[in-house]
This record gives C-alpha cells, structure tokens and sequence, in this order.
C-alpha cells in the first residue's frame, strides 16, 4: 500500500539537509590541509610529488557534487565513479561518493564504498549516507548502529535521530519509535522531515486519523506537493471517504495511474454501495468491465507465467471478474492461484472473501476478511465483511460485537485539506447502517428502530437510512408507516437511483404487487443481476407461483368427550396469482374420530378463489361434504385499517367448529366468526373475537373470546412472551345433546411461549418452540376446574419458501365436572409461501 512505501521518499528528504553538510565537510577538510603546509614542509613536498597519484583533481569533484545537489545525481555519480577509478583511496573522493551514491538510490555502492577503510568514518554526513542506504536495503541493525555512530559524531543534529526513529518503525518498533519522535515534533515539528515521519509512523500503525493530521499540517505550508497530496488520498481512503480520496487524487499533478486505479475502484465500490452511481452509469461501468477483462485475458495470453506483468493482470482479472457478478470464476481464479504459491494483494483478495460470503461459504469468507484485518485493522469495509461472514456462520453475538466495534473506531467527521467543510464519514455512517440492519436480521427490531432514528437525526438527508428504517416499519407490521418513509426517501433520493431496490421490497410486502412490476424494468438496468436483485426475484417468484400447504393431527384420549381417537387434516392448493391479486385454490379438509356413542366422520373437498392485495383479502368457496352428503358454501374478508387493526369475518353453512362428537346424532351447523385484531408491533398484541354457531338441533351458541400477547425477553436466539387468553361461551339448549354443550363456561389465564432458534445457515433454519396454558375452567352447575395445555414443536426451514413443523400436545379440560386428557401429534408442510 503506499502508504506504506514511503521510507525512500522520506530518506530522499533528509538528504536535502545532507547535501548542505557536504559543503562543510568539504571546507573542513581544506583548512586542515592548510595548517599541515605551514607546519611541515617536508610533508608538503611529499604530497605535491603523489598528488597526481592519490588527490583527485578537486575542480571535477566539486562539480559533479554541485550538479548532484542541483537534481543530476545519476551523472553527477558516474563523474564521481570515473574519478575513483584514477584516485580510489582519495578520502573526500570517497566521501563525495558516498553521498551521491545514496542520493542517487544505489545503497549497495554506498555500503561498498563506506567499508573501504580509506572513506572517512568520522564524517557524520558519510555516516548518516549509510545508514540511510543500509535502511534501504533492510539491513535494520546495521542501520540503527550508524545512525547512534551519526549522532555521537554530531549531537547537535536531529536527522540522526530521525533517521532512527523511521528504522524502528520499519521494524515495527512502535513505541521506542514514538518516544524518539515526541521531542522532534516538541522542537522542530515544523520541519518537513519531521511531519512526514510522524505520518509515517501513523500510518505504519494504521492511526490514520494522526496520519491525516501530519498530511494536512504538511499540506499548509507546503500545498503543492504532489506526492503529499497523493499520501493523503490514500489515509483518506483507508479511514472512510473513498469518494472524497478519489477526488483530492483527481488534482495530483504527478498522479500514479495504479494509485489512481485503485482510489476510483474504491470509490466506485463505496457508491454502489449507497447508490450513488445513475443508472447510465451502472451500464457504462459494466461495459468497461467487460472490455476490461477481455484486455486483462489478452495480456494474460502474451505474459510469461508468474513475471509481474502477468501476476498484476491475474489480480485485475478478480476485480474485474467480480463487478461482473462471474462470483464462481472469481474464486476459481483465486484458488488457482493460490496452487501457484503467489499471494493475492488486499485489493483483490476483498473481492474474493465477498464472493466466497455471496457463494454461501462464510467459514472462508471469514478467514479472508481475518488476513485482511491483519494488513488494514482500521479499514471499515473489511469489519463489515467480517461481521456479515460471522452472521452467516450462525454466531450471531459475535457479529454484532464486531460491527459494533467497526463503526465505533471509525471517526464521525472527516477533515482534511483539499476539503471545503468537515465531512461526515460516509464509511462510518454505513457501518451503523449495518449494524442496525443486522438486528433485524436477529429479530431485535425496536433496537434496528432506535439506531436507525439515532442515525437519522445526524444524518437527515440519507436515503438510505431512510429506506432501511422504512424496512424495519415493515418487518415490525406497519405497512402504511414504511410506504410513507419510503417516499420521504425517494425524495431525497437523486432522480436516477430510483426506483430503489428497497423501495420495491417495501411495496411488494405491502401488497402493491402492481407499483413492483412498474420498478422491475428500471432495477434491472440499474442492478443487473446483482446477488440482491436476484434474492429479491426469487422471493418474489416463490411468492406469486403455486402454493402448497397440509397439515394433519393424530390424537388420542380418554373421556366421553375428546373420544379414545381423532384425526384431523386439511390442505390447500393454490394457483400462481392472476392479475397480481386473484388466486383459485383447491380446498380439502377431513375430521374423524371414535367416541363411546359410536364413529363419526366427515370429509370436505371444494374449490375457491381467493383475493389479496394491498393487504385486503376475501374469498369464497364452494364444498361438498362426503361424510354427511351435503353441500356447504363459505366466504370471508379480512380488512386492515392502517398499521394497526384488522377486522376479519367468516361464515360457513357447515361449519367444522361444530364438534366432531356431533356428527354421530347427525347434527350439523352454521356459522359466523367476527375478530378484530390490534397489533401494537412484533412485540404486543390483543385480539378479540365473536362466534355465532346455530346447530340443526336448535342450539344457538355465542361464544366470546381474547387474547393478549406480550414479549418480555427478545436475544438473537431466545424470544419469550406472556399473555393472557380468554374464552366464555353461553348454549340456548340444555345439556343433554349429543356434544358438550355447557349452558354457559367462562376461562382465563396466563399462558407463556419459549421460540429458541436452534440452528440456522442461510435460508435454512430450526426452531424449538413450547407453550404453556394454564387457567382455571369454570361451568355453571359444575364449578371451577383447572385446565392445562402443553405444547412443543418444531419448526425446519428447508429452503426459502419450504417449512415443515411437527410437534405433540399434551392438554387436560374438565367436561361436565370432569377431567378428560388427550394426546396430540401434528406435522406439516407449507410450500410456496415466504
């Protein structure tokens, strides 16, 4: 990453300093040269009759050291060089050389040139050259000794110190690295090699936030530097603000087209993500892509297997394959390399954890996104990856705390130069999102609600908070609150991200099948075959095709009343909707059961049709009864009225809430069924209901009941509620039929249900749930009495759209003063329905 890759740019830095050293040098050595002529004549005789055979000519040296300092450096060293072949134990020649040569990058001549014992080693600027070029070349060791050497020789120069100090961060020596830099920064943190190495160290340490800091102070006084801007850009992308790092970029003069490559990927990934690319735009990146991979396979073709060329084509090729949605060919392209021993830089290897997280295979999701956070711990899309895959692992606790941990580490507000104003991190403002997205993924809905609204208040003008709050409203029953929030975010919206995929979601679970049609045209030119679209259509699909459903129950008991056996059965069979709102549907529904007064059986099989939108539905049917040879007809509706309250009324001419026990005397009824529902959200409830059942025997019976549900404790995998239930029922006739028919009975009590979410991988999932009633049972002309219900069940979701539940049922009622129990089986299917 590059802004790891700075030690040279920095070192490069510091020798500006050095060159003005040179001249220094250069004179010291002078005047030393000068007293030894006036003091020891003889001595300067010797050294006028081997100057041609040991000085360098003084005038070429000083030149090529004048045109290093101007910029020259590779000229300028092989001046130096040829110079060394006349005159190679010339100690300033040396020196020279040794300088230019680590200005001009060749740190192993340097190393070369400073263990030859002729090169001065008490010149702190030869010193300093070395130890600067044994850091390049990772000789960490010997760099530190020569820079502590640099800064016996001068201790009144700071470079040395500094020079140190990006040694140990290179070595990831943090801290000895920090305390060295705390008094650089108290005394010359104006100067340019200081900020840079402190934003080294920063960055080194993934503190991009201090990074940024350094770039900003470095950028105030020196606004120009295209490097710096560059550097910039980059601790901007990794804290959050793709889009923004991407357009700082966009002004650096001696912009690098790979940097630039990778700021516009990330950016472009950051506004898919929020919608922020147009329509036109989706097209015209896919087509780029597409040429792209096909420029990518060329260059694959002509490049000789494992050369650089080649590894960087394989490594595009993943990003390319990937904003295609070819997911399969993205990791297969991986694993290939992977069998090659080569290592696929983060860029890439993000796309590969994200298409192993599509592909339905989170345990290698997460490893990838684990190996990524060791080389970015602060980059939030990684923790957002991480999160997902631990979620899909079925560890749901653990992906919240990491989400959790994600948008907390990451700063709310952006700043930086080349910005206008503070920004909002757009980054950390998506990591919230999905951390309130993802509790009601575990059902928490009110805490999804709570975050969401918290997230609203700092960030008003998002459409897609908007949009997700306008989800949870759905999820938590209110159909009509998430329509009006949907549109409050579509105007906010900028006219080509609509329709929104969330928007279609929300109208298809209210019911407004039509308005979705009307979106699809636009969702797929705007969304392709995006793994969200293709999730959307296949519910959506399941949903308006075929349905299926059966139930049966086997019991068995001991009592007048519930007999010594019963069965009972029922299933539908239902068209694919018509019209988006009609369906005709088969109906089949079958009791029987062996009571002391003798057998009774009775089988219904008819067919209807149904209709259902915008959450208002009727229906009627026509049935013929084998076991009583009659003819029945029945019919309903179910109206909603706002969020709130629905009212639901049926009535049937043979109506199977007559009891079983019934048809023995050849008794039969009609019947009518008022409820009105209220429900708050996922989390209370009250119904209350009417009956009217008028029997061929002259029997009229009323019955009056309710129920309030209550949730008291909701976690990721355990949801347990309270209620109450209610039940009393008056008879015109006396007690003397061929049924139980009390003259008038009165029940309430509490009951409590446990739903603990066993297992769960995806669209599949298991479900262990019990329900207790308990309350005391109450006829006239026979007292009070308790009465106990017992249920367990267990609810498999195979697929999306395939259920199947079972389950057994254990339940005592007083029948005319006395207790009768039965034993139940149940198992069922459902096919077709979300």
């Amino acid at each position: 990453m590059g802004y790891l890759s700075r030690p040279r740019l920095i070192e490069n830095r510091i020798c500006e300093g050095h060159r003005r050293l040179l001249d220094f040098s250069n004179r010291s050595l002078c005047r030393c040269r000068l007293r030894a002529v006036l003091l020891v004549t003889v001595v300067l005789f010797v050294n006028s009759i081997h100057a041609t055979a040991s000085d360098a000519p003084r005038a070429q040296r000083e030149a090529a050291v004048i045109q290093a300092r101007e910029g020259h450096t590779t000229v300028a060293l092989a001046a130096l060089q040829a110079l060394l072949q006349q005159y190679p134990d010339d100690p300033r020649l040396l020196a020279d050389t040794t300088i230019v040569a680590n200005w001009a990058g060749n740190d192993s001549l340097v190393l070369d040139l400073y263990s030859r014992p002729q090169t001065p080693k008490d010149d702190g600027g030869v010193v300093e050259a070395a130890a600067r070029s044994a850091r390049n070349l990772h000789q960490y060791d010997r760099a530190i000794e020569l820079y502590r050497l640099a800064q016996t020789l001068d201790s009144e120069r700071w470079q040395p110190k500094l020079g140190e100090a990006m040694v140990l961060t290179d070595t990831e020596d943090y801290s000895p690295a920090a305390r060295l830099m705390q008094p650089l920064l108290r005394l010359h943190g104006d100067e340019k090699d200081v900020i840079l190495g402190e934003a080294y160290l920063c960055s080194r340490q993934a503190d991009f936030t201090c990074s940024i800091a350094m770039y900003q102070h470095y950028l105030e006084r020196f606004p120009k530097d295209s490097q710096v801007r560059s550097d910039l850009a980059l601790a901007l992308s990794h804290i959050g603000s793709h889009t923004q790092a991407a357009e700082l970029y966009a002004g650096v003069a001696s912009a690098v087209p790979k940097t630039e490559f990778m700021l516009n990927g990330a950016a472009a990934g950051e506004k898919v993500g929020w919608g922020e690319i147009d329509a036109s735009n989706h097209a015209q990146q896919r087509a780029e892509s597409e040429a792209g991979l096909e420029l990518l396979d060329n260059v694959i073709a002509v490049s000789a297997p494992g050369e650089a060329t080649w590894r960087s084509a394989q490594y595009d090729r993943i990003v390319a394959l990937f904003d295609l949605h070819q997911l399969r060919d993205v990791v297969h392209a991986f694993e290939a390399l992977q069998r090659q021993g080569l290592e696929v830089p983060a860029y890439a290897l993000r796309r590969v954890a994200e298409a192993y997280l599509t592909l339905l295979q989170p345990e290698r999701a997460e490893a990838l996104y684990r190996k990524l956070l060791q080389q970015s711990p602060t980059d939030g899309t990684v923790w957002s990856g991480l999160a997902y895959a631990q979620m899909e692992r079925d560890h749901p606790d653990e992906a919240l705390k990491t989400i959790d941990h994600a948008y907390k580490d990451s700063p709310p507000w952006l700043e930086a130069s080349g910005l206008n104003e503070s920004m909002p991190n757009k980054v950390r403002l998506k990591l919230e999102l999905q951390a309130a997205e993802m509790r009601g993924d575990v059902n928490l809905l009110a805490e999804e609600q709570k975050r969401l609204q918290d997230l609203l208040a700092s960030a008003p003008g998002s459409e897609n908070v908007r949009w997700q709050l306008a989800t949870t409203y759905l999820a938590r029953g209110w159909p009509v609150r998430a329509l009006e929030e949907s549109r409050i975010a579509d105007e906010y919206a900028e006219p080509d991200e609509l329709p929104s995929l969330a928007s279609a979601e929300i109208h298809e679970g209210a019911g407004l099948r039509d308005a979705v049609d009307a979106m699809l045209p636009a969702l797929r030119n705007t969304e392709f075959d995006s793994p969200a679209l293709k999730s959307f259509l296949t519910d959506r699909r399941i949903e308006r095709e075929w349905q299926f459903d059966a139930e049966s129950i086997f019991g068995w008991g001991s009592g007048l009343e519930v007999g010594s056996s019963d069965q009972h059965s029922e299933a539908h069979l239902s068209t694919p909707l018509l019209d988006n709102r009609w369906r005709i549907y088969a109906h089949e529904l079958s009791d029987s059961g062996d009571f002391q007064t003798g057998s009774a059986e009775r089988t219904r099989e008819g067919a209807g049709v149904h209709y259902d939108y915008s959450r208002q539905e009727a229906w009627a049917e026509v049935a013929h009864d084998e076991g009583t040879h009659r003819m029945a007809g029945s019919g309903g509706a179910k109206l909603s009225f706002g969020d709130f309250w629905t009212l639901r009324a049926e009535a049937d001419t043979d109506s199977f809430d007559v009891p079983l026990r019934a048809v023995t005397g050849n008794v039969h009824g009609r019947s009518l069924d008022l409820d009105l529902g209220w429900r708050a959200s996922e989390l209370r409830s009250a119904n209350i209901g009417l009956q009217r059942v008028l029997f061929s025997d002259g029997n009229q019976r009323a019955a009056l009941s309710g129920a309030w549900n209550e949730r008291l404790w909701t976690t990721p995998r355990l949801q347990v509620s309270i209620g109450a239930e209610e039940y009393a029922s008056s008879n015109s006739l006396n007690e003397n039929r061929t049924y139980f028919n009390p003259s008038h009975d009165f029940s309430l009590g509490p009951r409590g249900t446990l739903d603990w979410l066993t297992w769960r991988r995806y669209d599949r999932s298991f479900h262990q749930e019990v329900d207790i009633d308990a309350a005391p049972y109450w006829q006239q002309n026979y007292g009070t009495a308790g009465a106990v219900a017992i249920h367990y069940a267990q609810r498999w979701k195979l697929r999306s759209g395939l259920e199947g539940h079972g389950g057994v049922t254990w339940n005592s009622q007083p029948y005319d003063g006395s207790g009768e129990h039965r034993t139940a089986l149940e198992a069922g299917i459902t096919w077709g329905s979300q």
